[in-house]
């Protein structure tokens, strides 16, 4: 059984959950970001105005996770939060299964 890489996605963004919890907020964030930035330079026409929009998303959730880190807990909102990212992403990406 294979996952579909909004799945992935989906599981990475859980990840960095626990990472942030950890105080390694760092952790997943630098392959998120360069899997998902080359995701859209591969994508076809013009990619400047998604590169700069996911550039601020990822900036989002970089200062979510860092939130998340100076927690005693992780609460059901923050998850909620760090979960909608992959609907955000996915909007700015084409997946092999949306073909």
């Amino acid at each position: 059984m294979g996952y579909s890489e909004i799945e992935i996605l989906g599981e990475i963004l859980r990840e960095g959950l626990y990472w942030a919890y950890m105080g390694r907020s760092f952790e997943v964030l630098p392959f998120l970001r360069g899997k998902l930035l080359s995701k859209i330079k591969n994508s076809n026409g013009d990619y400047k105005d998604k590169e700069i929009e996911m550039g601020r998303l990822l900036k989002e959730l970089e200062l979510l996770y860092k939130q998340i880190s100076m927690s005693e807990k992780v609460d059901e909102k923050q998850i909620r939060e760090v979960l909608s990212y992959k609907e955000k992403f996915v909007q700015f990406l084409v997946f092999e299964e949306d073909l």
